[in-house]
């Protein structure tokens, strides 16, 4: 399951990094010139948070859903990562800042949720295609 992980990790990182640059480009209204370096931003912030973030929350979710079969526990699989995704800007701004995040959420935070529910996101798929592979890989 570790080596799953890990390989959902470098997949997550490598598909949301791009994502997540091109959003900020749109956002900003950046030149297409400029991706490389919102990319590269993205990535010195996103990837160590994956790393030391995601995939903790990603085994606590496969423990967590192991008695649920199918749908199921895709759905609830589904559930923690976006849970856990969004949460973790809610947590971050709370011990960063000294406001309330509800009555006082600004375009900055938009950011970092939206970055944060997309990687998510992605991890939870990559998480759900490689269970996948995995198990046809074990049946042959």
């Amino acid at each position: 399951m570790f080596k799953r992980k890990i390989l959902a990790f470098i997949c997550t990182a490598i598909i949301s990094e791009p994502i997540i640059g091109l959003f900020f480009m749109l956002i900003e209204r950046s030149t297409i010139w400029e991706l490389p370096a919102l990319i590269a931003f993205t990535s010195i912030y996103a990837i160590p948070v994956i790393l030391l973030f995601g995939i903790p929350i990603s085994i606590l979710s496969a423990k967590m859903n192991n008695r649920f079969d199918g749908n199921k526990r895709v759905f609830f699989s589904l559930i923690v990562h976006l849970f856990v995704g969004t949460s973790f800007v809610v947590l971050l701004i709370l011990i960063l800042d000294s406001r309330f995040i509800f009555t006082n959420f600004n375009a900055f935070d938009s950011y970092f949720l939206v970055a944060s529910t997309l990687i998510s996101l992605i991890g939870w798929g990559m998480d759900e295609i490689l269970r996948i592979y995995f198990r046809k890989k074990q049946e042959t």
